[in-house]
C-alpha cells in the first residue's frame, strides 16, 4: 500500500472517528431497519450462462482525473442501468476522493429494484452497520487495506445483518488473504490502486487460482464486447463497470455495445 492508499486510509480513519462522535454506532445497531428489505445481491450477480453486469454510479474518479457530472442524478442513472439489463448497482460513497455520499444508496434503491453494493474504503465495523442502515445489500472489502482477520470479521458481521461481501484483490498476497478468510465472492480489480495502471489480464491470471465455487467479479478497464466475451469464456460471473459507461452520452446504448447478449 503506497502513498495514494495510505492517504485514503489515514483520512478514512479520521472521517469514521468524526462520524462516531456525531452519531454513535448504537444508533445503527439498535435500528429495526437493519434486518429489513435486503435484496439478493449474490444471487443477482451469479446467474448462470452469462456475465452479469454490476453498473457503477459515481460522480468522479481520481484515476481519470475528471468529474463525470457537474451534478449527479443518482435515480436517473439507476433507472437507465435497470432498463439496460444491469443485474446490480455499485454506488461509490466516498466523499473526499469520489464526491460520493452514503445517501446515494437510498436514492438508487427508491428508483429501482436492483440490489446495491456499497463501494467505499471500509476499515471499521461502524461503516458496515451504516451501510445496511442506508440500504446496502452488499459491501466491498479491499484486501490490500485489511488484514485477513479483519476481512473474515467484517464478512461475518455483514452476513449477520443481511449483506453479502465482495472481497477485492489485485495480486497474489490479496488472493491469499481472501482464501484464508473464506470469501465467497471475490472481485479482481484490474487497476493497481498504487499506480492506477490497468491490465485486464489480472482477472484471468488470478481467477485461474481461485476455486470454481467462488463467485468471480472482474472490475475496472472493461470497455468492449470482446472483453466481456473473454470473461464469459473464463467463467467469470460478473463485470463491474463504471467509467466506460459514465463517459457515454447514451448509457443504454453503451451498455448494449459492451454487454451484448449478456444484457438479457
Amino acid at each position: 500500500m503506497k502513498d495514494f492508499l495510505q492517504e485514503i486510509v489515514r483520512f478514512k480513519r479520521k472521517e469514521v472517528d468524526g462520524l462516531k462522535a456525531r452519531r454513535p454506532i448504537t444508533y445503527f445497531v439498535d435500528s429495526k431497519r437493519l434486518l429489513k428489505g435486503a435484496r439478493p445481491f449474490k444471487e443477482a450477480i451469479s446467474a448462470g450462462g452469462r456475465v452479469n453486469l454490476i453498473a457503477e454510479i459515481k460522480k468522479k474518479s481520481p484515476s481519470r482525473r475528471k468529474n463525470f457530472f457537474r451534478k449527479i442524478d443518482v435515480a436517473g442513472l439507476a433507472a437507465a442501468y435497470a432498463r439496460s439489463g444491469a443485474r446490480a448497482l455499485s454506488i461509490l460513497t466516498d466523499k473526499k476522493f469520489f464526491s460520493g455520499n452514503v445517501s446515494h444508496i437510498a436514492e438508487a434503491r427508491r428508483a429501482v429494484n436492483l440490489p446495491v453494493l456499497r463501494k467505499d474504503f471500509i476499515i471499521d465495523e461502524y461503516q458496515i452497520y451504516e451501510s445496511r442502515y442506508f440500504g446496502a445489500d452488499a459491501i466491498l472489502l479491499i484486501a490490500r487495506i485489511l488484514t485477513r482477520e479483519e476481512i473474515a470479521s467484517f464478512m461475518h458481521l455483514a452476513e449477520r445483518i443481511g449483506m453479502d461481501s465482495i472481497v477485492e484483490i489485485h495480486d497474489g498476497n490479496d488472493l491469499e488473504k481472501a482464501l484464508q478468510a473464506e470469501a465467497g465472492i471475490v472481485g479482481i480489480n484490474n487497476r493497481d490502486l498504487d499506480t492506477f495502471k490497468v491490465d485486464i489480464e489480472t482477472t484471468f491470471r488470478l481467477a485461474a487460482e481461485l476455486p470454481k465455487d467462488i463467485i468471480k467479479v472482474s472490475e475496472s478497464g472493461l470497455e468492449s464486447s470482446d472483453d466481456i466475451s473473454r470473461l464469459k469464456t473464463a467463467g467469470i460471473n460478473a463485470a463491474l463497470i463504471g467509467g466506460a459507461l459514465l463517459e457515454s452520452n447514451d448509457i443504454e446504448s453503451k451498455v448494449k455495445a459492451i454487454m451484448g447478449e449478456n444484457r438479457i
